[in-house]
């Protein structure tokens, strides 16, 4: 009993480190970046207030645990920005898969199992469950970018932010429209601060004809 209880307090010490661990993006009052820990917080939020939105029923609480544990690797490794063109990009799905068989180690093999298996899921992005919460954290990211201040963006954020990953919303009309809805206020963003030159032509073109169609 007390060895299990040590081991779960440890795997909580692993864990708390998401909370001091920052990813690219801003938070809304620009005096300090979002930890790993807020976006997945946040990520769960939205899925409680748009689950029912769906047109497929899905099983709530088996997302809100993929959510909890998507990002947990980076509680090693770190973030790693979308945009970033490194080794450590190319190899980010082999790193946070022997980071998470390590971060399980000790716990109960019950525990462990749906751990791994949550994330594998998530990664593989096929099933109803993943499918939303891989829309969800693509999202959630646009998102916090608009309420960042625009002087937070470097060039890569232009390049990636409009219309970011676009093709994982089209499994739910719902989500499809919540989606273009983020997209037109990113482009509205950038356009209102005069940085309309540091995207590719093909988003506002893009932009326009969305526009038009609400």
């Amino acid at each position: 009993m007390k060895k299990l209880i040590k081991n779960l307090i440890n795997f909580h010490k692993k864990a708390e480190k998401l909370k001091t661990t920052t990813r690219h993006s801003w938070l809304s009052d620009s005096k300090r970046q979002e930890s790993v820990a807020e976006h997945s917080w946040m990520l769960c939020l939205l899925a409680v207030i748009l689950e029912d939105k769906l047109k497929k029923k899905v099983n709530l609480l088996k997302i809100l645990k993929m959510l909890l544990i998507h990002d947990l690797a980076e509680s090693v490794t770190g973030d790693i920005p979308v945009h970033e063109v490194s080794a450590r990009q190319n190899r980010k799905y082999e790193s946070e898969k022997k980071v998470f068989k390590k971060l399980v180690k000790n716990l109960p093999n019950k525990n462990a199992k749906e751990i791994i298996s949550l994330w594998e899921e998530f990664e593989e992005n096929k099933t109803k469950e993943a499918k939303f919460a891989n829309s969800l954290d693509k999202m959630e990211a646009i998102m916090q970018h608009n309420l960042a201040d625009i002087s937070t963006f470097d060039q890569g954020d232009f390049d990636v932010h409009p219309y970011y990953k676009d093709e994982y919303f089209y499994y739910d009309s719902f989500i499809r429209a919540f989606k273009d809805v983020v997209d037109i206020q990113s482009m509205e963003k950038i356009i209102e601060a005069k940085a309309a030159h540091r995207i590719e032509a093909k988003h506002l073109e893009k932009y326009r004809r969305l526009k038009n169609k609400k």
